[in-house]
């Protein structure tokens, strides 16, 4: 458990910066890789020893949640990709490119 939860702060820890530098690229990837993480059985298990890491992985996510909305909401120039995610996390269907685009 404690490793799954390391590197769900790993992939969390590359969502930050790629939300800093607008890596959609980035950010998708460790998105889709989050998920494959979550899926696994084994990440419903509760383990104490795993208490840090999820404490860290919920702030940092928190944290990046934030940055993501703000961005949306305040910048102009910033258009959304036509597809997104589902209420559970997973990523919709869409025949267009996954990240942001430039508006001019």
């Amino acid at each position: 458990m404690d490793g799954i939860l390391e590197e769900l702060l790993r992939l969390e820890n590359v969502k930050h910066h790629a939300l800093m530098t607008l890596n959609s690229e980035v950010y998708e990837d460790s998105v889709l890789q989050q998920n494959s993480l979550i899926d696994k059985p084994g990440f419903s298990y509760a383990d104490r020893s795993g208490t840090a890491n999820l404490l860290a992985f919920s702030k940092l996510a928190r944290l990046n949640t934030s940055l993501y909305e703000n961005l949306l909401s305040t910048a102009p120039w910033v258009d959304m990709a036509q597809s997104g995610y589902s209420d559970q996390g997973f990523p919709t269907d869409s025949p267009t490119a996954h990240g942001f685009s430039v508006v001019a």
